[in-house]
């Protein structure tokens, strides 16, 4: 494949990796700041992009949204997921005995993307959504995956962590924290967010490993803290026993 092809392809890929963050709605002028791509390049890519029904465009504001092919594409992954379709049994036993909201994500870069989600039926729920991604440090999902990383993978996060925004008040902004918790989840197994995403939220977290130990994803358990705190030790066994059953489902060891 030509350079140029090559090229053009990677402008294509920055545009619609825009869409993935919080900010779902883009302008052309907006998307030339952000990329700081010549305005003619942008224009061009998201006209086909367009034209190809992975962008619309809104006709009043002229900004752009995800499309009806990139939809459809992405809820193709997800159902072809392995991870998803192996673990979704075991995240919705979790929700009938803890009776709470179950997460299951993936590591991204320095976020955690939602892959599935099991609704409780009780009042109170967290707002995480499947296809959405949150910073890793602020999450038990994120930290007990993060615990199991490299120390290199760890270094380079840490390095990024005081520029990150606090989702909170209680959101991690210190490096040293950071290490301390991470330490202290390698030991337990498991790891705790509590009101760092949302307030007035706890989550649990434990991890699932594929073969060699590598990390393929977390579970995690979302309740408001009233809940969670009565029953703290039922909640970690149960997300750790959850995670090691994905663990030996997928043939990795816990």
């Amino acid at each position: 494949m030509a350079k140029e092809q090559v090229s053009s392809i990677l402008r294509a890929l920055e545009i619609l990796e825009c869409f993935m963050d919080v900010k779902t709605e883009w302008t052309l002028k907006n998307l030339v700041e952000e990329l700081h791509m010549p305005t003619t390049t942008v224009y061009r890519q998201i006209s086909t992009l367009t034209d190809r029904g992975y962008l619309t465009q809104d006709p009043i504001r002229k900004s752009y949204r995800v499309g009806p092919r990139l939809l459809l594409l992405a809820s193709t992954v997800l159902s072809h997921s392995d991870l998803r379709s192996v673990a979704r049994p075991e995240l919705e036993k979790l929700s009938a005995t803890v009776k709470e909201t179950i997460n299951l994500s993936v590591l991204l870069d320095r976020e955690i993307f939602y892959l599935d989600k099991v609704e409780t039926f009780r009042s109170v729920v967290c707002n995480t959504k499947v296809g959405t991604r949150a910073p890793a440090h602020a999450t038990s999902g994120g930290k007990i995956m993060l615990a199991h990383m490299s120390e290199a993978f760890v270094d380079d996060y840490c390095r990024y962590l005081p520029d990150m925004n606090p989702l909170t008040e209680k959101t991690i902004t210190s490096p040293e924290q950071l290490r301390s918790e991470l330490a202290c989840a390698r030991l337990t197994g498991f790891a705790i967010d509590d009101g760092e995403i949302e307030p007035g939220l706890i989550c649990i977290g434990a991890v699932i490993l594929g073969i060699d130990q590598a990390v393929l994803g977390a579970v995690s358990i979302a309740g408001p803290t009233f809940r969670m705190k009565k029953e703290l030790d039922m909640m970690t066994r149960e997300v750790k026993h959850t995670a090691a059953n994905i663990s030996h489902l997928l043939g990795g060891r816990p």
